[in-house]
């Protein structure tokens, strides 16, 4: 065991190493000063983006090599003296009756020395008889307001007020918990000081969208499994831990301090999480599955879905102002960014789809050097990057699957991405739908495979023209945009092939959080 964590420690090192050395080439060594200001404009853009992406991955692997990836091992009940009283919040808007009958029953399931001290509250921001109907049914408590101002944060804001116990458990409408989830979360407001919240992992009992259109359930895992397990758990070292809007246990004390659930954002649960941890408190994440819940299964909620998760984070930057917040470290501010920079992958990677096709279509050249030297240095580099994510998470992410899914999202977050950043606010917060069905492609659907299929005819376009073009130069001219065009049509191909599986069909055997061995080659494997 020690002798593959030093294996690990080694490769994360030299991968640091190797990056390091990459941009300090490329900045001094290959940007073409002399071949017009063209050339170079473009240049800067491709290696500034490298930098940028060079920065997200010293945060990542910094985060493997400093911290611990276990997750914290949970308490023995028994330390609680006097079983307190525990407010639990269901939040609904449109949800049908079905989906919170399911989460109303289980929460009533959780096992807890004293029943009568869980009050479930039904936090109805549509305001409708059905639902209150619902709730007298199966006695638990219902609120609603007048208004939706602050959409989900306001409804949970108005719950606050009108409930008093010193624990509160937040759960989406979709969202089952386990019978043991208070039994797993309470005991840490016991045993540390400052616990303001506790995160358990979001699971689902259907197959996410990725494995349900590629027909992967149980040989990929699930796409957020990535953040859960790995990033969030490391995120425990340095007090960073997000919340994630459900499924998860607050001390009252700490959201009165945080003046309740944040507002003006549509991830009012990251920016939540944020502020209590800048008031001294503490938010743990734990790797348990804590609830179940019913996965997006059409594109169009899919895409509305990652959208107000991306605007999300970049207002959240702009009102909370994260660099200069009081309160949190240099590294737990380090931390927030990551996840606002997260979101612009869709134009790192647009970039990177159109990248090539400067030099193999236009032929203006962005990267001026030898190119036996460019590659001598790039190729370790890359491969050592690729191999390290690999090994490190093992079954919950691959490089391969890294991009496949960046590709997939880059239409959908790219612009919209852009648009919030420049200052076009989106402040409308759009319900996520689930379990509906479609048998005709959705619009952005199309929207989105149109996009696809340019790129990729583009790359095709692209990599024909360096075919073309080595009868008349040396190969070693073109043997990056070989390379990087023939790796942009595979990751635009399985696109494609996302964008075309829209019809429903019926899955078998899928079992929650249970896959084969992740990986590269699942893509061409199929079960008998």
């Amino acid at each position: 065991m020690k002798l593959k964590k030093l294996f690990k420690f080694a490769i994360c090192i030299l991968s640091l190493i190797l990056t390091i050395i990459y941009i300090i080439y490329r900045i001094f060594y290959t940007l073409p000063t002399s071949l017009g200001a063209l050339s170079l404009i473009l240049a800067i853009i491709i290696l500034l983006v490298e930098i940028w992406e060079s920065i997200d991955f010293f945060t990542y692997f910094i985060n493997i090599l400093l911290t611990n990836k276990k997750s914290p091992k949970i308490p023995d009940f028994n330390i609680i003296k006097g079983i307190p009283d525990i407010d639990v919040f269901i939040a609904t808007y449109n949800e049908s009756p079905n989906i919170l009958t399911r989460t109303i029953e289980a929460c009533k399931n959780m096992e807890y020395p004293d029943k009568n001290k869980i009050h479930i509250y039904v936090c109805d921001d549509g305001d409708r008889l059905e639902i209150k109907d619902l709730t007298i049914k199966m006695n638990v408590n219902y609120i609603s307001r007048s208004n939706r101002k602050d959409a989900k944060a306001g409804n949970y804001n108005n719950a606050l007020l009108k409930t008093t116990s010193p624990y509160i458990a937040t759960f989406d409408s979709d969202m089952a918990p386990t019978k043991d989830f208070l039994l797993t979360t309470l005991p840490f407001f016991y045993k540390e000081k400052n616990v303001g919240f506790v995160q358990l992992p979001q699971s689902f009992i259907n197959p996410d969208i990725f494995q349900y259109r590629l027909k992967m359930q149980n040989k990929i895992p699930f796409e957020q499994d990535y953040f859960y397990h790995s990033i969030q758990i490391a995120k425990n070292k340095t007090n960073s831990v997000v919340y994630c809007g459900t499924n998860a246990l607050f001390s009252r004390q700490s959201l009165k301090d945080a003046n309740g659930f944040a507002t003006g954002t549509l991830s009012e649960d990251i920016a939540t999480g944020m502020i209590i941890e800048s008031k001294g408190y503490k938010g743990i994440a734990l790797n348990k599955i804590g609830a179940y819940g019913i996965c997006v299964n059409d594109f169009s909620a899919f895409a509305k879905q990652r959208t107000r998760w991306a605007r999300g984070c970049i207002q959240m930057l702009k009102k909370y102002k994260i660099l200069t917040i009081k309160g949190l470290s240099i590294r737990q501010k380090l931390e927030y960014m990551s996840c606002v920079s997260y979101w612009f992958f869709g134009i790192r990677r647009l970039i990177y789809l159109l990248a090539p096709l400067l030099f193999s279509i236009f032929g203006i050249i962005v990267v001026d050097c030898n190119l036996l030297t460019f590659i001598s240095i790039w190729l370790p580099t890359y491969v050592l990057k690729r191999f390290g994510l690999d090994i490190i998470e093992g079954n919950k992410r691959s490089s391969t699957w890294n991009k496949i899914y960046e590709t997939i999202l880059t239409p959908v977050l790219c612009f919209k991405v852009l648009a919030e950043f420049i200052g076009f606010k989106q402040t409308n917060f759009n319900v996520t739908p689930k379990n509906t069905s479609n048998y005709t492609m959705e619009k952005e659907n199309k929207k989105v495979l149109s996009w696809h299929l340019s790129l990729f005819i583009l790359n095709i376009i692209g990599f024909i023209m360096c075919i073309a073009r080595v009868y008349d130069n040396s190969i070693e001219n073109y043997i990056l945009s070989f390379v990087w065009t023939f790796s942009n049509i595979f990751y635009l191909f399985i696109s494609i092939v996302f964008d075309l599986r829209y019809k429903r069909y019926d899955y078998k055997n899928f079992v929650p959080n249970k896959i084969n061995k992740y990986s590269k080659l699942a893509l061409i494997r199929r079960e008998k």
